[in-house]
């Protein structure tokens, strides 16, 4: 609560045959797991093609639950994460509305 976060994801798959896919993640572009050698296709036409963000909880009658996403990117490569000049923490976005 009262922070934002820079969470990032990277899905390689392998060379079919190979063990060499790779799944990585960071929080604030700190590396904080790394899973490799994985098998994760047997065939060249099976490719990553879609990419979807979900919310996700158990049931909750207490209240209204709110999650935020910003500047979402899907890249080819290693981006890293939004930080200000004299601090190493994402920036906060200044243009968040609630409702449609």
């Amino acid at each position: 609560m009262g922070r934002w976060y820079s969470f990032e994801l990277m899905v390689k798959a392998n060379t079919p045959g190979q063990r060499n896919g790779r799944i990585a993640m960071w929080l604030d572009g700190e590396l904080i797991g790394d899973f490799g050698s994985l098998h994760l296709r047997a065939t060249e036409t099976l490719k990553i093609d879609q990419v979807s963000l979900d919310l996700h909880l158990k049931s909750n009658t207490r209240a209204v639950a709110r999650k935020w996403y910003d500047n979402v990117v899907v890249a080819g490569s290693y981006i890293g994460p939004m930080t200000s000049a004299d601090a190493k923490r994402p920036l906060p976005p200044t243009d968040l509305r609630i409702g449609g």
